[in-house]
């Protein structure tokens, strides 16, 4: 792939989205538990709090922008250079996507 910004970011199904009161989104991810696990009120799921840039982002994974199409939108609405915001949207969605918080869609 020639253009890693061509992706299409994916929310996986089993990830909730909550926002609080300040706006700021929180991921929760599901993770598997035995019966006996659920029992003792074991929690194995994962839990991220985003800050407002990462809440932008997040709330602008749709299925059907690109990445490109969000640093796009990202530069717009926080008046940061293109650099800065497309090496923050590259850094961030590796991190949402090793906790399995999002998935990359990839053009054939």
């Amino acid at each position: 792939m020639k253009d890693p910004l061509a992706a299409i970011p994916l929310r996986p199904p089993d990830v909730e989205v909550r926002q609080d009161s300040t706006g700021h989104l929180h991921l929760k991810r599901q993770g598997r538990t035995t019966w006996l696990q659920r029992m003792l009120r074991q929690d194995y799921s994962r839990k991220v709090q985003l800050d407002e840039f990462g809440s932008l982002y997040y709330g602008l994974v749709d299925g059907q922008r690109s990445l490109r199409e969000i640093v796009g939108t990202l530069m717009e609405k926080s008046g940061r250079d293109r650099k800065e915001v497309e090496e923050g949207v590259v850094v961030f969605t590796k991190q949402l996507m090793l906790k399995h918080l999002l998935q990359l869609q990839v053009a054939a």
